[in-house]
Protein backbone atom coordinates (compact mmCIF):
# COMPACT_ATOMS: atom_id res chain seq x y z
CA UNK A 1 0.00 0.00 0.00
CA UNK A 2 2.73 2.48 0.77
CA UNK A 3 4.90 1.76 -2.12
CA UNK A 4 1.38 2.04 -4.77
CA UNK A 5 0.45 5.36 -2.64
CA UNK A 6 3.85 7.03 -3.17
CA UNK A 7 3.90 6.26 -7.02
CA UNK A 8 0.22 7.42 -7.34
CA UNK A 9 0.85 10.87 -5.70
CA UNK A 10 4.06 11.48 -7.81
CA UNK A 11 3.02 10.61 -11.11
CA UNK A 12 -0.73 12.33 -10.99
CA UNK A 13 -2.04 15.52 -10.13
CA UNK A 14 -5.32 14.97 -8.88
CA UNK A 15 -6.58 11.60 -8.06
CA UNK A 16 -10.24 11.09 -8.12
CA UNK A 17 -11.70 8.47 -5.71
CA UNK A 18 -15.20 7.16 -5.13
CA UNK A 19 -16.11 8.23 -1.55
CA UNK A 20 -17.28 5.30 -0.31
CA UNK A 21 -18.83 4.58 2.96
CA UNK A 22 -16.87 1.42 4.14
CA UNK A 23 -18.43 1.43 7.84
CA UNK A 24 -21.77 0.94 6.05
CA UNK A 25 -20.72 -1.62 3.51
CA UNK A 26 -18.62 -3.52 6.16
CA UNK A 27 -22.09 -3.75 8.58
CA UNK A 28 -23.31 -7.58 9.59
CA UNK A 29 -26.03 -9.41 7.56
CA UNK A 30 -27.14 -10.84 10.82
CA UNK A 31 -30.92 -9.35 11.12
CA UNK A 32 -32.44 -10.22 14.29
CA UNK A 33 -34.19 -13.42 15.48
CA UNK A 34 -37.74 -12.01 13.48
CA UNK A 35 -35.84 -11.47 10.33
CA UNK A 36 -32.76 -13.41 9.92
CA UNK A 37 -30.57 -12.28 7.23
CA UNK A 38 -29.82 -14.31 4.15
CA UNK A 39 -25.81 -14.99 3.13
CA UNK A 40 -24.79 -14.14 6.02
CA UNK A 41 -21.27 -16.58 5.33
CA UNK A 42 -20.94 -14.68 2.02
CA UNK A 43 -20.87 -10.83 3.65
CA UNK A 44 -18.83 -12.14 6.06
CA UNK A 45 -16.54 -13.00 3.94
CA UNK A 46 -16.93 -9.98 1.56
CA UNK A 47 -16.63 -7.62 4.88
CA UNK A 48 -13.03 -9.80 6.02
CA UNK A 49 -11.70 -9.21 2.44
CA UNK A 50 -13.12 -5.37 2.55
CA UNK A 51 -11.14 -4.50 5.87
CA UNK A 52 -8.17 -6.82 5.27
CA UNK A 53 -7.09 -4.68 1.60
CA UNK A 54 -7.55 -1.31 3.32
CA UNK A 55 -9.56 0.43 1.07
CA UNK A 56 -10.03 3.20 3.93
CA UNK A 57 -6.51 3.32 4.63
CA UNK A 58 -5.44 3.46 1.30
CA UNK A 59 -7.31 6.83 0.89
CA UNK A 60 -6.21 8.25 4.23
CA UNK A 61 -2.54 7.42 2.75
CA UNK A 62 -3.36 9.28 -0.54
CA UNK A 63 -4.67 12.69 1.16
CA UNK A 64 -1.55 12.56 3.40
CA UNK A 65 0.82 12.07 0.37
CA UNK A 66 -1.09 14.19 -1.71
CA UNK A 67 -2.83 16.98 -0.31
CA UNK A 68 -5.03 18.86 -1.80
CA UNK A 69 -5.14 16.49 -4.33
CA UNK A 70 -7.18 13.73 -3.89
CA UNK A 71 -11.19 14.31 -4.87
CA UNK A 72 -13.73 12.06 -3.30
CA UNK A 73 -16.41 11.55 -6.00
CA UNK A 74 -20.01 10.89 -4.88
CA UNK A 75 -20.02 6.84 -5.90
CA UNK A 76 -23.90 6.83 -6.46
CA UNK A 77 -24.59 5.39 -9.96
CA UNK A 78 -21.26 5.13 -11.22
CA UNK A 79 -21.58 1.64 -11.80
CA UNK A 80 -24.91 2.16 -13.72
CA UNK A 81 -24.86 5.60 -15.58
CA UNK A 82 -24.13 5.26 -19.39
CA UNK A 83 -20.44 7.05 -20.02
CA UNK A 84 -21.84 7.69 -23.30
CA UNK A 85 -25.16 8.90 -22.98
CA UNK A 86 -25.49 10.03 -19.54
CA UNK A 87 -29.04 7.50 -18.94
CA UNK A 88 -29.26 5.68 -15.58
CA UNK A 89 -30.00 1.63 -15.76
CA UNK A 90 -30.15 -0.85 -12.99
CA UNK A 91 -30.36 -3.12 -15.55
CA UNK A 92 -27.40 -1.79 -17.91
CA UNK A 93 -24.81 -4.28 -15.64
CA UNK A 94 -25.33 -7.23 -17.56
CA UNK A 95 -22.37 -8.98 -15.23
CA UNK A 96 -20.53 -8.23 -12.70
CA UNK A 97 -17.74 -7.54 -15.79
CA UNK A 98 -19.86 -6.49 -18.46
CA UNK A 99 -21.96 -3.24 -19.31
CA UNK A 100 -24.38 -2.56 -22.18
CA UNK A 101 -26.55 0.30 -22.57
CA UNK A 102 -30.00 -0.53 -23.61
CA UNK A 103 -30.47 3.49 -24.24
CA UNK A 104 -27.48 3.95 -26.75
CA UNK A 105 -26.38 0.53 -27.16
CA UNK A 106 -22.57 1.00 -25.64
CA UNK A 107 -20.82 -1.95 -24.19
CA UNK A 108 -17.55 -2.04 -22.24
CA UNK A 109 -16.03 -3.36 -18.99
CA UNK A 110 -18.62 -2.65 -16.56
CA UNK A 111 -15.40 -1.31 -14.30
CA UNK A 112 -14.00 0.80 -17.10
CA UNK A 113 -17.66 2.49 -17.80
CA UNK A 114 -17.73 3.49 -13.87
CA UNK A 115 -14.62 4.48 -13.98
CA UNK A 116 -15.42 7.31 -17.34
CA UNK A 117 -18.03 8.25 -14.90
CA UNK A 118 -15.86 9.01 -12.31
CA UNK A 119 -13.36 11.30 -14.25
CA UNK A 120 -16.17 13.65 -15.68
CA UNK A 121 -17.52 13.86 -12.06
CA UNK A 122 -13.89 14.65 -11.52
CA UNK A 123 -14.24 17.49 -14.31
CA UNK A 124 -10.34 16.96 -15.33
CA UNK A 125 -9.58 19.41 -12.63
CA UNK A 126 -5.62 19.41 -13.57
CA UNK A 127 -3.76 22.79 -14.13
CA UNK A 128 -0.42 23.42 -15.30
CA UNK A 129 2.53 23.99 -13.46
CA UNK A 130 1.06 25.56 -10.13
CA UNK A 131 -0.83 22.74 -8.89
CA UNK A 132 -4.28 21.73 -9.24
CA UNK A 133 -7.04 24.04 -7.93
CA UNK A 134 -7.59 21.84 -5.05
CA UNK A 135 -4.51 22.53 -3.09
CA UNK A 136 -1.18 24.92 -3.03
CA UNK A 137 1.16 25.36 -5.48
CA UNK A 138 3.45 22.13 -6.71
CA UNK A 139 6.55 23.17 -8.07
CA UNK A 140 6.79 20.32 -10.84
CA UNK A 141 5.74 19.76 -14.00
CA UNK A 142 1.98 18.60 -15.01
CA UNK A 143 1.42 14.76 -14.74
CA UNK A 144 -1.44 12.58 -15.89
CA UNK A 145 -4.50 13.05 -14.28
CA UNK A 146 -5.61 9.62 -12.49
CA UNK A 147 -8.74 8.16 -11.44
CA UNK A 148 -9.65 5.16 -9.45
CA UNK A 149 -12.55 3.14 -8.95
CA UNK A 150 -13.30 2.32 -4.96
Amino acid sequence: MEKTSTRLAREFDVIAVEDLKITNMTKSAKGTRAAPGCRVRQKAGLNRGILANGWGQSVTRLEHKAPGRVMKIDPRYTSQRCSACGIVDREARESQAAYRCRSCGFACNADVNAALNIRFAAGHAVTARGGSPLGGPANREPQRDLLLVG
